[in-house]
């Protein structure tokens, strides 16, 4: 199949990263709060947030963060980052670190950065740029050190594809590993059963997004863990590592700030997966 890959298609996608950013504010994820305060004063989205997403975004993030940490690969590309601070905080920490999103949510974030920090990192770079268009992944390059290995991370961008865009995307971020060696980081191989658990626990949510987006469809779900390996091992990554978010669930502030005491909640977590993969040799 040919794609003829225009942003607009996708920009329906951008509001969802304010859906997510709302309910960091009830964690202790820096920035947070002052990026959510500015997309409150400047983006007139009509989109239904949900604090009670907290936990899971959460876990999503300090999962993903503790991964990258365990594998000290200081150099990293974030597709779809969204309004995350995570490029900020790591950048900070020495890491040479690129963002890449379309243009509407880059401009916007760097306008946040220059509020929230007055100057961005010279070691951050946001670009415009679509995943699944092979030359703007070729344009990433000039902001990466050839002779470093590289952390490819993404988390709320597959499931809105459908499974051949997420075959693009996937074939690009292999073209690059190839070349850099490293590996890749994502919670979008999200599992029907992890959308059930989310249905239970967050009974609009799903509802809501499809209201945002017509791209929020169960049919782009992957079945299973088979499913995930075979998926990706055709296009010749292998799945080093499956994790639960409820190997985070002790470090939630969320859970104490909301105050919540939710079995449906817990069986999100224990549903919901980070994996890590990397080129097969």
């Amino acid at each position: 199949m040919i794609f003829i890959i225009s942003d607009k298609d996708y920009e329906e996608i951008g509001p969802t990263a304010i859906v997510t950013a709302y309910p960091r504010i009830f964690t202790d994820i820096p920035y947070e709060k002052e990026i959510y305060h500015w997309l409150k004063s400047h983006c007139n989205e009509n989109v239904i947030l949900n604090k009670m997403l907290a936990p899971e975004i959460e876990a999503r993030y300090k999962l993903i963060n503790e991964i990258l940490e365990k594998y000290k690969i200081k150099q990293v590309l974030e597709l779809a980052a969204g309004y995350s601070s995570r490029g900020l905080v790591y950048s900070k920490k020495g890491y040479n670190y690129v963002e890449l999103d379309l243009e509407k949510v880059s401009k916007n974030k760097k306008e946040i950065l220059n509020v929230v920090e007055h100057n961005i990192p010279n070691n951050l770079n946001i670009i415009s740029g679509n995943a699944l268009r092979i030359d703007d992944f070729k344009n990433i390059e000039s902001y990466l050190k050839e002779d470093e290995k590289i952390v490819v991370i993404n988390e709320g961008l597959l499931r809105y594809l459908s499974f051949d865009e997420k075959k693009l995307v996937a074939q690009n971020i292999y073209e690059i590993l190839s070349k850099y060696g490293g590996i890749w980081i994502t919670s979008d191989v999200t599992p029907k059963k992890f959308i059930q658990s989310q249905n239970e626990s967050l009974k609009n949510l799903n509802k809501d997004l499809s209201n945002i987006t017509s791209r929020n469809n169960l049919n782009d779900r992957f079945e299973d863990e088979k499913h995930i390996r075979t998926f990706f091992g055709n296009i010749g990554f292998e799945l080093v590592e499956i994790h639960k978010f409820s190997e985070i669930k002790d470090e939630l502030y969320s859970i104490n700030e909301l105050g919540i005491v939710n079995d449906k909640i817990e069986q999100t977590l224990e549903d919901a997966i980070v994996v890590v993969m990397k080129v097969k040799k």
